[in-house]
């Protein structure tokens, strides 16, 4: 499968081939985010992207040339490689990795077939990764194999040919991986072990919390006096919160082992409804806080609308947790242009170090408030997410605040 587009002046093609090898840079570097990208003078633009760690890095993203580092290895057309920002180089001088938290990075020169240098192939991660020598080496074959989809108008058909030429260095590519991919099945081996654990002990909380609920309902009809009352009220409150945690943690679980977040997709056309019900909820259990919304939803949504509704309920409750007490929290959704998009802004920044790993489940954004649950809201609402065929990107500055922007697809209904 094929598409183009015009860049810079050339045509670029796009295909199943173009993708693997940035699949083949991923699984080579064991980092999360791999692009292959256009660099002039002043612009950095993703050709290709694969991005796993929560960039929002995707096939037409630009950013200015001269606050990237891949301007640098296009510049001197040697590879730069950094395995750990914080025990080599820093990167704080660096604004778009250091606000994106990149600790891991690897670049090398993207040359057409005729010999100009088109740009680089480029990969990098949240969290370290040793980068050795035969991996850098292994990562140029492939940039000279991606070259080869970087055709220009007047001379796609050699381009073709040389393309055949290509797969036995991309063989022998795969050849290298083989030890790499052992070891990465054996780590996914154990943490597969671990969460399957979790999911087991999720799902047999449910029967003893069950049988705790039914037990405080009937004697919360008993005659009692106003202490007992209380009491028993109280274990009611703890009881709904347990089956809360339960819940989060069964989705977290669904998530991890493969199955995916269960998603009921219906037409909606009371949408807009159900998320001004969710604002109205939050905005109740935090009285201190000032929420704004604005609402354009003029078209019928295909979506499962209790997953959408906690999507948003989760965007809010980090909103209140982490945001700036005294800001405004606003909320806007839409549909246009065969899109829905729902955002949710406020005034604070999240730490560029803890950016990168802001969808991971468990990450509570260095906080230790009690009231703040286990860390999985954000995890929890990409995966909703990844279920629509949509995307959760976060942008965040400490002059502009922090925006969360879901967009999907509208269906054809």
């Amino acid at each position: 499968m094929h598409s183009e587009a015009v860049i810079e002046g050339s045509v670029v093609t796009s295909s199943t081939g173009s993708r693997d090898i940035l699949e083949l840079v991923a699984v080579i570097t064991g980092m999360r985010c791999a692009v292959a990208a256009r660099v002039t003078r002043e612009s950095w633009i993703a050709l290709d992207a694969i991005d796993r760690a929560g960039y929002g890095i995707r096939r037409g993203t630009r950013l200015d040339a001269e606050l990237t580092l891949c301007k640098k290895v296009k510049d001197t057309r040697t590879p730069l490689c950094i395995s750990d920002a914080e025990k080599g180089p820093s990167l704080d001088h660096d604004y778009i990795p250091a606000t994106m938290g990149f600790r891991s990075y690897v670049a090398v020169p993207l040359v057409t077939r005729d010999g100009a240098l088109f740009g680089t192939l480029c990969a990098f991660d949240p969290d370290p990764r040793p980068i050795s020598m035969k991996e850098v080496e292994s990562m140029q074959r492939l940039a000279n194999l991606y070259g080869l989809h970087v055709d220009s108008a007047d001379d796609r058909t050699r381009a073709s040919s040389e393309a055949t030429s290509r797969e036995m260095s991309l063989a022998q590519s795969r050849l290298d991986l083989d030890e790499s991919k052992n070891s990465l099945l054996l780590a996914n081996g154990v943490a597969k072990l671990r969460e399957e654990f979790i999911a087991v002990l999720a799902h047999d909380l449910r029967n003893p919390l069950q049988s705790i609920t039914m037990a405080a309902e009937i004697i919360g009809t008993s005659k009692l006096d106003k202490k007992q009352l209380k009491l028993v009220g109280h274990v009611k409150q703890s009881a709904a919160r347990i089956y809360e945690l339960v819940e989060v943690t069964m989705d977290f679980a669904r998530g991890r082992l493969g199955g995916g977040m269960l998603v009921r997709k219906e037409v909606n056309e009371d949408l807009a409804r159900s998320l001004d019900a969710v604002i109205d909820e939050i905005r109740q259990a935090h009285p201190e806080r000032t929420f704004t919304s604005s609402t354009d939803i003029t078209e019928r949504v295909l979506c499962d609308q209790y997953r959408i509704s906690q999507l948003l309920s989760n965007l809010l409750i980090n909103a209140v947790i982490h945001g700036s007490p005294e800001s405004v929290i606003q909320v806007i959704s839409s549909t246009e242009d065969g899109v829905f998009c729902l955002s949710v802004a406020n005034r604070g920044a999240i730490p560029p170090t803890k950016i990168g790993r802001i969808f991971e489940p468990f990450d509570r954004q260095g906080a230790a408030r009690p009231e703040e649950g286990l860390g999985l809201g954000l995890y929890i609402a990409s995966q909703i997410a990844i279920a629509h065929d949509g995307t959760l990107h976060v942008m965040s500055a400490e002059d502009s605040g922090t925006i969360f922007e879901f967009q999907m697809p509208l269906s054809s209904l």
